[in-house]
């Protein structure tokens, strides 16, 4: 069987988000896809970097059928991921869960054939109209292993915070940080809908045909479906207009999402989406807009 290992680039990502627990998971990465696909009856190719964890793409030792291994430092994603998707197992918009093994925190997906990334700017908007009017319908008992949103919001805003620490000048005043993160916070204890939790363009993929939307790597919990597309509604956008209009588009593609919380939700995240900019040197427009949303009350 054909011995895997993590790139460079994906132990740096990994170290940063877990800390030093992750160290041993890291050494270990191998053997663990190894004893794995023993299990499964597969046999591993590529392996491709998360933020919270790694994809190892593997083929079926008998019919060559792709599959995407998913493994985490913390089990506790794996697990929470899995739960979400068997919830959506009939949702034809979300990748689909095919085993796990909860003891080595990995899952078993099927393959997206040929995956593009969507554009992210508003003429995406129409293209994931089926996903999202899909991603919230009702579906019986919700998980019970996924937490509720204001776990999933002050776990986004105490990692954002820690990196913000590490640059040199922060793009946010404290007092703005913690007013969001408050309001934030108290939002999130509103809503009663299984959310994707990281519903970004970056994970949500056009299948190799081009027909169909796929949602993938939920961060899943319970709250506002508002919640949930603060990304898109601000991702790329160059005005508070832009975004504005973005939210009323976005309402109405499923219910119970209202445009106004929306609007609210972008501007309480507005200042973790001030931090990734700094970080990577972006462009200063972008930052102007995103200071302006954090500074609305």
């Amino acid at each position: 069987m054909t011995q895997v290992t993590l790139p460079n680039a994906a132990r740096d990502r990994l170290l940063d988000r877990f800390g030093p627990v992750a160290a041993a998971w890291i050494d270990d990465f191998g053997p663990l896809v190894g004893e794995l696909c023993q299990k499964w009856t597969l046999e591993p190719r590529a392996v491709h970097a998360g933020g919270t964890g790694a994809v190892v793409e593997c083929v079926s030792a008998a019919g060559g059928t792709r599959y995407a291994l998913k493994l985490s430092p913390d089990s506790t994603v794996t697990q929470q991921e899995a739960a979400a998707l068997a919830y959506w197992t009939d949702a034809a918009t979300v990748v689909d869960l095919v085993d796990t093994d909860a003891t080595c925190g990995a899952i078993l997906l099927e393959w997206v054939p040929e995956p593009a990334e969507l554009t992210a700017d508003a003429s995406g908007i129409a293209d994931v109209a089926g996903l999202i009017g899909d991603l919230y319908l009702p579906r019986g008992a919700l998980p019970a292993e996924v937490p509720p949103a204001r776990e999933r919001v002050e776990f986004v805003f105490e990692l954002w915070d820690r990196r913000r620490r590490t640059l040199r000048d922060s793009p946010i005043d404290e007092a703005v940080w913690r007013r969001c993160r408050e309001t934030a916070l108290e939002m999130a204890n509103e809503g009663d809908s299984l959310l994707h939790g990281d519903l970004h363009p970056g994970n949500m993929l056009r299948t190799g045909n081009g027909s169909q939307i796929v949602a993938i790597d939920p961060r899943p919990c319970i709250g506002d479906p508002a919640m949930d597309l603060a990304d898109l509604a601000m991702t790329r956008a160059d005005s508070e207009s832009a975004i504005r209009r973005r939210c009323r588009q976005l309402a109405e593609l499923a219910d119970p999402i209202d445009a106004d919380r929306l609007w609210r939700w972008c501007c309480n995240f507005a200042p973790i989406m001030a931090v990734s900019p700094v970080r990577r040197a972006a462009r200063s427009a972008d930052l102007t807009l995103i200071r302006a949303l954090a500074n609305t009350r």
